[in-house]
This record gives C-alpha cells, structure tokens and sequence, in this order.
C-alpha cells in the first residue's frame, strides 16, 4: 500500500513537473505580442488543467514552477517586486482555479482575473511612465493588461473545455471496456 501511495506522488510530480515545463515551451509560440510585454499564449492551458484536476495546491506549484522558468528563459525584469508580480506570483496566482474543481470554467476566469491583477498591479507602479500624458496609470494599465489577457484568457477557455470534453470522452471509453 506504502508502495502506491508513493507511486502516486512520484506520478503526480512528474505531471505538475511536465504542465509547468509545457507552459514554459508554449509562453515563445506566441499568437500576439504587445509592445511592452505581455502577449497572447496558449501557457496559462496547462497550468488550469493541473489545477483542475489535481487540486489548487498542486496547480499553484505548476504556475509558481511555469513562472520562474520563463524569468530563466528571458524575462523583462526592472525590479524584484515587479519579477514577483509579473512571474512566480501571477502564474501561481492560476491555480485559484483548481479550488473551484465542480465550476472548471469560473476557476479560469478566477485564476485569469488574480493573474490579471498582478499584471496590473506591476503595471501601474513600473510601468507608468508608459501612460499617455494626463491619464491615470492604474486605468493605462488595466487597458493594457486587458487587451492581451482577455483574449488569452477566451483562447484558454475554449482550450480547457476541449480538453475536459476529450478527458470525459477517454474516461466513458474506459469504463466500456
């Protein structure tokens, strides 16, 4: 029994280990990219499945994992509360989702609503300057951060709907057998 239990964790890892690893490939195959960071990805997709299926904690490793390694793999950085905000924070911030497991679609948008206020967060207070002249820095930046997090977050929708359907589709067949 000791021996399953600890398989079950080593295979747990190894999938939360592979999600952060996927995300981290997907955040370069970019669809748009904003002038001044930010962009439109598939990432987010495998860190909501994560969470949507094993739990918030584990999808909050996955984001926290997915974030550092896009810092390490080239990361616009100006200063260590911005990095926070902007990487291992707002990505692990996606996890919220898995808390939510009985309304998958509602943890989406929870977990992009907290990853999109972390962006806006560090957006208003790095990257103010930015902002057209005589406009509010927290309005700028909520525009900003909308109009490639919006669209990210409808690609991942549809993305994690296809994917639960798929899962659903693999687990009847299963049962046939």
């Amino acid at each position: 029994m000791q021996e399953k239990r600890e398989y079950a964790k080593i295979r747990l890892m190894a999938q939360v280990s592979l999600a952060a690893a996927l995300a981290i490939v997907l955040s370069p195959l970019k669809i748009f990219q904003m002038p001044q960071g930010g962009s439109v990805s598939l990432e987010m997709v495998p860190i909501f499945f994560i969470a949507i299926r094993f739990g918030g904690v584990w999808g909050m490793v996955a984001g926290l994992i997915a974030g550092i390694g896009q810092v390490i793999f080239g990361a616009y950085i100006v200063h260590p509360v911005q990095f926070i905000l902007d990487y291992p924070l707002a990505f692990a911030l996606l996890g919220v989702a898995g808390f939510m497991k009985n309304l998958p679609l509602v943890g989406v948008l929870a977990g992009s609503a907290l990853r999109f206020l972390a962006h806006v967060v560090s957006g208003a207070v790095f990257f103010g300057q930015y902002a057209p002249e005589k406009m509010n820095v927290w309005f700028y930046s909520a525009i900003y951060n909308a109009s490639y997090m919006l669209p990210e977050t409808v690609i991942t929708l549809v993305a994690i709907v296809s994917l639960l359907h798929a899962e659903r589709v693999v687990s009847e067949k299963k049962k046939k057998k």
